[in-house]
């Protein structure tokens, strides 16, 4: 029956994102149907003061913090590949082990809930097969008590016919006898 009611009108301006400006905006632009803005990669670009640039102490200045950074994030891209290289193999057998153990309780808990289901589906079956046995008993004995208040009736309408009949006889009869 709930499957012909209507679905309820989705609200008007939902609120989405109200608490996190960044995807707030990311999904307006999402729904606006722009595409995403190109990956800006200028920090990354080692090049030397040109031009007038060339002669400023401060542009050299930030070209060499430029060169520092990367050079510091290279080193610790360096250091991440080591750590991948030295222990990832053994992090990535801990992690499938983690992986199975979980899959296995989860299975074990799946098969539990299987077994309450079926000892709960067996119960009930119980239940309504014994239900419908007092069910088929009660049914006969109202039938039972059905026929017998009919032969009642209709041995208590045959004694009264009788008795009319019997009494038009003596009244036929007369006073005397």
């Amino acid at each position: 029956e709930m499957g012909r009611l209507a679905a309820p009108p989705a609200p008007k301006n939902p609120a989405l994102f109200k608490n996190n400006a960044l995807l707030r905006k990311e999904y307006e632009r999402v729904r606006a149907g722009q595409a995403l803005p190109q990956f800006d990669i200028e920090r990354y670009k080692l090049e030397a003061p040109s031009g007038a640039d060339a002669e400023c102490v401060d542009a050299w200045k930030r070209a060499a913090d430029n060169a520092a950074s990367q050079l510091e994030h290279q080193g610790m891209r360096l250091e991440n590949l080591e750590l991948l290289q030295n222990f990832g193999a053994n992090a990535w057998k801990l992690s499938n082990y983690q992986k199975e153990c979980l899959l296995r309780s989860i299975e074990a808990a799946t098969q539990r809930c299987r077994d309450e289901g079926a000892h709960v589906n067996k119960a009930r079956k119980y239940e309504q097969t014994e239900a419908g046995v007092r069910l088929r008993d009660l049914e006969s004995r109202w039938s039972e008590g059905v026929r017998q208040c009919i032969e009642v009736q209709m041995a208590s309408s045959q004694l009264q016919h009788d008795i009319e009949r019997l009494e038009g006889q003596l009244a036929a009869q007369g006073p005397d006898t």
